[in-house]
């Protein structure tokens, strides 16, 4: 699974970094770019490049205990050699023309002020108003990215704002013309955490996106004046990852603390209070490879919440959290934590002393795809999964439950024995053309329990 990472390592990405590490075996990462952004660090500073080397140092430091869990976690050359310093320090969005900034960010005392921005004077030609070059290792490495003869999708993470990758972009299509510019985009899958600068007009338009979604941006105004590029897909997440980080709501727990993690090897002595505002950008593709969900729908939920169409203004493959529930993504916290606090035991244990995720199996279906089935209405289905099991011999249990939110049947499903192995569905004979999402979760009785799961898509036909 091709992936980019885009970060300004403010006070959450360093945390988030050193989740992603331990499950970068599932992914090929191809670029992992670190730009300043204001107000927390003007471009001169070396803050935000340091804290990622620091974290790759340590990553290299603890992989040979690592790899006796996993040996397909990635030399920290390869990572350090896909890792590039971004350009183009400008403020986050909702800040933009105040022009100052003076307040606390995480456990730092911020004072910053820039001059007004527009996007011309940041993207593409010359210099920027800091006199550097527009281009930059990162955003000249992207291109490269983009160049490769490579069909899978690009999972492009918007930890950060996207000025160097709007900048690649540019280059890119400069470079190649209009026909090839336009075969790329379709592979370019976008989760934003917030649309953290005003490099985000590329592709998607202001004024559509502060009229019709719940945007806020602050005291920004579009400076664009062109039409935006449509993407292959993009996530806009406005606010549910703030579970990760903080709340106001006084039964809110932090899904990690500082204190659970450290102890467990190099990386963990560096993670901070700060949170991990941008681990929901690859959450869905870590539920996506325990079952639970297709990445290219995010319409499924996942443990990165659920999604629904930004409406008739955008294109069809733009979702965002604007009109659902945090439910959909504070629902999955938990295991979320529980695969993160086996994954750090890793750092301290050998194999045999930690727990693995069982096997969760439907019809004999043990794949991580989802199951796609169609049945007549009133016709009975029966999904059995006995043939689950666990690798380290653990006890099981068995939870069939429906996902509702995530299907468009609006009647009632009956599953009458969630707890056991195979259940037996009646579908609606009122089914008509919706679908009904049946959820199969396999939890085993280690510590900490892990889950893994199965689901299944059922349709009329």
């Amino acid at each position: 699974m091709r992936t980019v990472i885009l970060t300004d390592m403010t006070h959450d990405d360093g945390n988030s970094l050193i989740r992603y590490l331990y499950y970068s075996s599932l992914f090929d990462l191809e670029g992992l770019i670190v730009t300043n952004q204001l107000p927390d660090y003007k471009y001169n500073e070396s803050g935000p490049w340091d804290k990622a080397m620091g974290i790759l140092s340590a990553y290299k430091e603890e992989l040979p205990q690592l790899r006796k869990h996993d040996p397909d976690l990635p030399d920290a050359e390869q990572l350090l050699a896909v890792t590039k310093r971004g350009r183009g320090t400008i403020p986050i969005i909702w800040l933009t023309n105040t022009l100052y900034f003076s307040n606390n960010i995480a456990d730092r005392y911020v004072t910053s002020e820039w001059d007004s921005v527009y996007f011309h004077d940041w993207i593409g030609e010359g210099l920027n108003p800091q006199g550097d070059s527009k281009d930059s290792e990162g955003s000249d490495w992207l291109v490269r990215v983009f160049e490769k003869d490579d069909d899978r999708p690009i999972y492009v993470q918007a930890w950060g704002g996207t000025i160097t990758f709007v900048q690649a972009l540019h280059r890119y299509r400069q470079k190649h013309g209009e026909e090839k510019f336009r075969q790329l985009l379709p592979k370019i899958h976008l989760f934003g955490i917030l649309f953290q600068d005003i490099s985000f007009e590329y592709f998607a338009s202001f004024q559509k996106m502060k009229a019709s979604t719940c945007a806020n941006f602050g005291t920004a105004i579009p400076t664009y004046q062109q039409d935006p590029v449509d993407l292959g897909m993009v996530l806009y997440d406005n606010g549910h990852f703030w579970h990760y980080v903080f709340s106001r709501d006084s039964t809110w727990q932090k899904p990690m603390k500082a204190e659970e993690v450290r102890g467990h090897g190099p990386m963990s002595e560096l993670y901070d209070n700060g949170g991990e505002g941008d681990t929901p950008a690859f959450l869905f593709l870590l539920s996506a490879a325990l079952g639970l969900n297709d990445p290219a729908d995010p319409t499924q939920g996942s443990w990165g919440s659920l999604f629904k169409p930004m409406g008739t203004e955008f294109p069809g493959t733009y979702f965002s959290t604007c009109d659902v529930d945090k439910y959909e993504l504070v629902r999955w916290a938990p295991a979320a934590r529980n695969s993160f606090l086996n994954r750090l035991q890793w750092s301290v244990r050998s194999p045999a002393e930690v727990n693995h995720e069982p096997i969760a199996s439907v019809s004999g279906d043990v794949s991580a795809n989802i199951l796609y089935l169609q049945a007549k209405p009133g016709e009975k289905v029966h999904l059995d999964a006995s043939g689950s099991s666990d690798p380290d011999g653990d006890a099981i249990s068995f939870h069939w439950w429906r996902y509702q939110p995530a299907d468009s049947y609006p009647g009632n499903v009956e599953i009458i024995d969630p707890a056991a192995s195979a259940i037996t569905l009646q579908i609606p004979q009122d089914i008509g053309d919706r679908v009904i999402h049946i959820v199969l979760t396999v939890e085993d009785k280690g510590t900490p329990a892990l889950q893994r799961y199965k689901r299944v898509i059922i349709k009329a036909g």
